[in-house]
């Protein structure tokens, strides 16, 4: 079982081959136009390589990215680098970001599943961290799980991904109060030397979600199953976006 920062540190260099990158990016420029349609300051944690980082530095808008993981912090940089993107990246997490950013953002971001490495107690200190980096009236918009349709329906394999000769499966282990989160991957010319490699997930609920969020003084939540805000169906929806307001 690895720390999350060792688990994305280990990760870290084939992270990108899980997904379509380019089809995932301009998701997230399409979505994001709307989700923040004025340009502002962003602060966007988890950020891991920089998936949502460079969507939302491509719309204009002046990002700062946190990520615990180091690797996962170097891949963003050689990133914004090669795109000529302004991004600042630090190895931080929620609870080490610096006090100097407080009331600094228009928007904060958490997505990619990033909350769901939080135990409940994390979680609720987290929602008033990201209360207190937003100006007033500011927006943050998360993402996470559906955990309770994972969770009923026992479902295992998260994803699997064939890319450039390299195999990657993402799967679950289901225990009493967390998820064992791993990624088994392998050249497919080599299966029998493969890497496996495990962190906790902890399955947050709406209504968890909900009182965290009351806990962080956030005075609006509405949840969707999309990228592009789409109603919420907790018994279809794969996915679970939230969009708050300070």
């Amino acid at each position: 079982m690895l720390t999350c920062r060792n688990f994305y540190d280990h990760v870290s260099g084939y992270y990108e081959k899980m997904i379509d990158y380019e089809k995932n990016l301009q998701l997230r420029i399409d979505a994001y136009k709307n989700i923040f349609p004025i340009n502002g300051k962003v602060a966007d944690i988890g950020c891991g390589t920089g998936l949502d980082s460079v969507a939302l530095a491509r719309n204009g808008h002046t990002v700062t990215a946190f990520d615990i993981s180091p690797n996962m912090i170097s891949e963003l940089k050689k990133k914004a680098i090669k795109e000529n993107l302004q991004i600042k990246a630090y190895v931080n997490s929620f609870k080490t970001i610096s006090q100097k950013y407080n009331y600094s953002f228009d928007y904060v971001v958490s997505v990619g599943n990033t909350i769901a490495h939080l135990r409940q107690s994390e979680l609720k200190k987290s929602f008033l961290r990201m209360h207190n980096l937003l100006k007033p009236g500011g927006k943050l918009f998360l993402h996470i799980l559906n955990y309770e349709k994972i969770i009923m329906g026992s479902k295992r394999i998260n994803n699997i991904a064939y890319r450039d000769g390299l195999t990657i499966i993402r799967f679950y282990d289901f225990l009493k109060s967390y998820l064992n989160f791993n990624i088994l991957s392998f050249c497919d010319e080599t299966p029998k030397e493969y890497s496996l490699v495990t962190t906790k997930h902890f399955p947050h609920s709406i209504n968890t979600i909900k009182n965290c969020a009351k806990y962080g003084r956030f005075r609006k939540i509405n949840f969707y199953s999309t990228f592009g805000l789409d109603k919420f169906n907790q018994n279809e929806s794969k996915d679970i976006f939230i969009l708050l307001k300070k």
